[in-house]
């Protein structure tokens, strides 16, 4: 039987552009909606937040970036009104930086 090179014999049919472009492609289907949240699931975010900031409760905070979620576990460490931010303390004394309207979930710890 004969053993070829597989995939690796068409590669120089490939131009760089194409090359890119096939590697982008799975990254395009894994992407999420960011999801709807109606006016109930807005004021528990917001009610757990203020909880955290008040008396510094750990939470656990779902972000929506880009078409991906991200977590983070912390404490809210101020809540930014007029940027609209809201700082967050992780574990490792890190301050992470939000935007209000990239969090989509917000649970206690």
């Amino acid at each position: 039987m004969i053993r070829d090179r597989g995939k690796m014999k068409w590669q120089g049919f490939f131009m760089s552009e194409h090359t890119e472009l096939l590697k982008k492609i799975p990254a395009e289907y894994e992407k999420v909606k960011k999801p709807e949240l109606d006016e109930q699931e807005l004021e528990e975010i917001q009610i757990i937040t203020m909880e955290s900031l008040n008396y510094t409760l750990t939470i656990k905070m779902t972000i929506w970036v880009d078409g991906s979620t991200k977590t983070f576990k912390g404490i809210v460490d101020k809540i930014d009104h007029i940027n609209m931010c809201i700082h967050l303390e992780t574990n490792n004394l890190k301050i992470l930086k939000f935007h209000i309207d990239e969090v989509i979930s917000v649970e206690r710890v």
